[in-house]
């Protein structure tokens, strides 16, 4: 019955936090239940005058402006994917990295027709930086072309690999920081898990004093704790990236990605500070196991469905980078088992804790 109670009180600790977290928010185009971004698509020939958000062309709209050099084509995926196929003469401006790239956007007529796309219509890179265009820079005449390079490869369109025009993108320090600790923190876990194995085994033995003098259960406990809080801190200041990040896993009603953002981090740094001070420890782990067991099942599904959950579009054999995809969501995959190893090593050490302190 604690246990559950436990469980219960994380919950809704979390669930009030998130609220909280929602009402503090500067953003009013986010609401707890998500609305589905439509973008009305032009059916002429034509840039409408005093456009009032951005619109989307189809293929023949965009190789009207492409051929009469009447709109300026910018390319919103990363450097890598634009580096492997662009359309002709795009300029290259990743969503994510946009802020790298103010000399270029500062040298841009703001009056000009500007089409930006991305991996396709699963994509959301061209939207977002479309809305930025529009809202935040105030540009009149933002045009996304809703079927992307794909498309205006797949119709032998003009394209390019020029790279003359790209600034490479060098990912923040924060975000290096962060997956180089993670990384180090689930080598601590492998080691603590082979550890613990060769133990079981007989292999290895350590002395009675050398256990009582060293709460080895704790170690777990600290790694577990240490991963939840780093991993929460970016999605509690930005939970509407997060829940881009959460829509492009295709696995998600739209409706419910804002609340998803809004509580799964809360939910993590709860549990990581409650594991780390050994506070509702039988509820705290459960809930560790049943997040771990969570994210291994949506990365997988990514990997198996071939999605680049770094843009939301799906990708085949035969496109650029793909195995660098898979392989990178192959190692999360591996460090979230790692880490729900550790989970149950604990739940397992605690069970027999407990279960001794009965009988004594």
């Amino acid at each position: 019955m604690a246990h559950k109670k436990q469980i219960i009180f994380i919950i809704s600790l979390t669930i009030v936090l998130g609220l909280i977290r929602f009402s503090l928010l500067d953003d009013p185009e986010f609401t707890l239940i998500k609305k589905e971004r439509i973008v009305e698509t032009i059916s002429s020939f034509s840039v409408p005058e005093n456009m009032t958000s951005p619109m989307a062309i189809n293929i023949e709209f965009a190789q009207n402006l492409f051929n009469e050099k009447s709109a300026i084509f910018i390319d919103a995926r990363d450097s890598e994917d634009y580096n492997s196929g662009h359309i002709e003469n795009a300029i290259n401006i990743p969503f994510d990295y946009y802020e790298d790239y103010e000399d270029i956007i500062n040298e841009l007529d703001d009056t000009a027709p500007h089409v930006i796309y991305c991996s396709g219509e699963e994509c959301s890179l061209s939207m977002d930086l479309a809305d930025y265009f529009f809202n935040e820079l105030a540009f009149e005449n933002i045009l996304i072309f809703e079927g992307g390079w794909p498309q205006w490869r797949d119709a032998d369109l003009p394209s390019s690999l020029n790279i003359s025009a790209i600034i490479d993108s060098p990912p923040t320090e924060t975000i290096i920081n962060l997956d180089v600790i993670i990384s180090w923190i689930t080598l601590i876990s492998a080691i603590f898990i082979a550890l613990h194995f060769l133990l079981i085994k007989g292999y290895i033995s350590i002395s009675i004093s050398s256990i009582n003098s060293l709460d080895i259960t704790i170690i777990p406990r600290i790694i577990l704790g240490a991963v939840f809080i780093i991993a929460s801190y970016h999605k509690i200041l930005d939970p509407a990236s997060f829940s881009n990040n959460i829509h492009n896993f295709h696995i998600t009603p739209s409706a419910v990605e804002n609340l998803a953002a809004l509580s799964i981090p809360w939910l993590e740094l709860i549990l990581g500070v409650f594991l780390i001070f050994g506070v509702f420890l039988e509820g705290s782990i459960s809930l560790t196991i049943g997040l771990y067991i969570f994210f291994i099942f949506i990365l997988s599904q990514a990997v198996f469905r071939g999605i680049d959950v770094h843009c939301g579009c799906f990708k085949t054999e035969a496109d650029a980078g793909v195995a660098d995809l898979k392989m990178g969501l192959i190692k999360r995959i591996g460090e979230d088992f790692l880490l729900l190893g550790m989970a149950f090593i604990y739940k397992m050490k605690n069970k027999i804790t407990l279960s001794n302190k009965e009988h004594e």
